[in-house]
């Protein structure tokens, strides 16, 4: 449609100046494209029991930062995810460098007015979708702090351009919604009572793994929660176990049937006077007895229960709830680098998951708004900007490039098919220009190619990686075209030269004599000549000779070998030693 007025516009404007390319693209931009229509969505959802009043999500998500502030697994399982993010960065591309650059220089803005970069912004959100499976931004509108223009929103109401983005503590939020499940309201409420309510309009909700009918998404975390509290108690129990077996009991037996204890002249019995001792001996001491006293350290011996195999399954149940294993969490053993590799696939491929969702969340519904308030157009491939995560997992990403460079060579995808594959837009001129292609081995094999007065010559003089200049190539012409004229005149004036006979037919003597190739040139004549013959059984022999032999004796001589061979006894000569015997029949007449 757009382009249809702008045309209408160009043929009413034949007959005056037309205007420049970039009044036209101004223009374009300018007229931003209406809102479209709200379509409703016609379902009843669960949160309808509420009535319209404020409710809490239908999860705890405080138990679940409870966990995480006090179990090692939850908190590293978590961090992990975020740091693989972290580190592989994010960037804006699109087709449209303006819209790039408008992008960035908008974020950049609210990060400097909110002390905070859209960075930071981005991984806080990581953090809370990998933990809650939610998220929240609430936007602060502002004509005066924001670089944007006031737009129409749905409805028709005036909008004010978008001044910032901030986190919402996902755990202190309650909602109002309507039937649909679509929120009415958002509202923070602090511990302390203090409230503060937000339109939809005002908020960007991210949510992974959201049923139908709920208001927002299952926390990945939630049914890892019951195995971590599992596995905690059954480590609780190993500890008292360690410490009631740490320290064995010691039986102290004093007589026996037939030597019982005694009693000393007070009427003290023995066993008391071996309690005493033992409870004043210091810790290194050493107890003397006759043979009626017996000690005996009694523990465990063996007969207590064996537990590790338990701690190991439910230690594996619950790296399993989070989304991790051993070797994430720095637990190698006899895994080897396949291995560990091959463990980790899982969580690696959660990570680009969510850099998925993320991208879609943030193209939709912040760069979108961002383009509106700008003039710029969403809705259309060129205007859009996208966002671009770096990779996860470089073992796959190197596989899948060497994938798309040999469908490239083998014919079965265009350039730019094989770069969109790959998460990066197609080649414009300017970037086909700065290839290394263009940039060396073109220029490499034009310079196998020059020379005097060559098209080679011409395209290097016009390239802009070569030194060569037109300049030089010209007085290069006018040089060769000169040494050419002077030649000519000096033949002309004088007798032509003759070659001599004599030294051709020396030369051909020589290379017929000592033939050259491509291992180098023989030292002497050759003297000898070489026969193959055949015998019977099909074994091929070389025979020797060092005079000239007449090609119209050897097939005769061939069959007079045969015949003697058959004739004569195998175990006195050989078929080779009888052939070079009889090689002087070969001989020309002249010999």
């Amino acid at each position: 449609m757009y382009s249809q007025l702008i045309g209408d516009v160009l043929n009413r404007l034949d007959g005056q100046r037309r205007p420049s390319q970039q009044e036209i693209t101004d223009a374009n931009r300018a007229m931003t494209p209406p809102p479209s229509k709200r379509v409703t969505d016609r379902s009843i959802a669960y949160s309808d029991r509420h009535r319209g009043q404020w409710f809490r999500p239908e999860y705890s998500f405080d138990e679940i930062q409870i966990a995480q502030d006090t179990d090692s697994y939850v908190f590293r399982a978590v961090q992990k995810k975020v740091n693989r993010v972290i580190c592989a960065g994010m960037s804006f591309v699109g087709a449209n460098p303006d819209a790039v650059l408008y992008i960035k220089t908008r974020l950049n803005a609210m990060g400097w007015a909110s002390q905070r970069s859209v960075q930071q912004l981005v991984w806080d959100t990581f953090h809370d979708l990998f933990r809650f499976s939610n998220c929240m931004w609430v936007k602060k509108r502002s004509s005066q702090l924001s670089m944007g223009k006031t737009r129409k929103g749905f409805g028709e109401i005036d909008l004010e351009p978008v001044a910032g983005y901030f986190i919402l503590p996902f755990e202190t939020l309650e909602f109002r919604t309507k039937a649909n499940g679509e929120f009415k309201k958002v509202m923070q409420k602090m511990p302390n009572g203090e409230k503060k309510e937000f339109f939809p309009r005002d908020v960007v909700h991210f949510f992974t793994n959201k049923k139908p009918g709920f208001t927002v998404g299952t926390p990945e975390l939630f049914p890892a929660l019951d195995d971590i509290a599992l596995l905690r108690r059954i480590e609780e129990n190993v500890e008292d176990l360690i410490e009631s077996n740490l320290f064995p009991v010691f039986h102290y037996k004093v007589g026996s049937d037939a030597f019982p204890e005694r009693y000393g002249p007070d009427g003290t019995k023995e066993t008391d006077i071996v309690k005493t001792t033992i409870e004043y001996m210091p810790a290194g001491g050493i107890y003397v007895s006759d043979h009626r006293h017996e000690i005996k350290a009694i523990g465990s011996e063996g007969r207590a229960l064996r537990i590790d195999f338990y701690i190991g399954h439910f230690k594996s149940r619950a790296l399993a709830a989070l989304g991790t294993s051993s070797v994430d969490m720095g637990e190698g053993g006899a895994a080897n680098r396949s291995t560990a590799s091959t463990m980790s696939k899982g969580m690696m491929l959660d990570v680009e998951a969510m850099t998925h969702v993320v991208k879609e969340f943030i193209e939709f519904f912040v760069i979108s708004e961002l383009l509106l308030e700008g003039g710029y157009n969403p809705l259309s491939q060129e205007d859009m900007v996208y966002v671009k995560f770096g990779v996860i997992d470089k073992d796959d990403r190197r596989a899948d490039e060497n994938q798309q460079l040999m469908m490239l060579h083998g014919n079965l995808r265009t350039l730019g098919e094989a770069r969109s594959a790959l998460g990066d837009r197609p080649f414009t001129d300017e970037d086909y220009e700065d290839t290394y292609f263009k940039r060396f081995e073109e220029t490499h094999s034009l310079l196998k190619g020059m020379t005097p007065g060559s098209a080679a010559s011409e395209v290097l003089a016009a390239h802009p990686a070569s030194n060569i200049t037109k300049e030089a190539v010209a007085s290069e012409a006018a040089f060769v075209q000169k040494q050419g004229k002077s030649t000519s005149t000096s033949a002309a004036l004088g007798r032509p030269e003759e070659k001599s006979k004599s030294n051709s037919a020396a030369n051909s003597a020589v290379n017929k004599a000592k033939p050259s190739n491509q291992h180098g040139t023989l030292a002497s004549a050759k003297t000898n000549r070489d026969l193959l013959v055949e015998d019977a059984d099909g074994s091929v022999y070389v025979i020797t000779c060092d005079f000239d032999i007449d090609p119209a004796k050897i097939p005769a001589w061939k069959q007079e070998v045969l015949t003697r061979w058959d004739s004569l006894d195998k175990n006195i000569i050989s078929f080779d030693t009888l052939a070079q015997t009889m090689a002087w029949r070969l001989k020309g007449n002249d010999q």
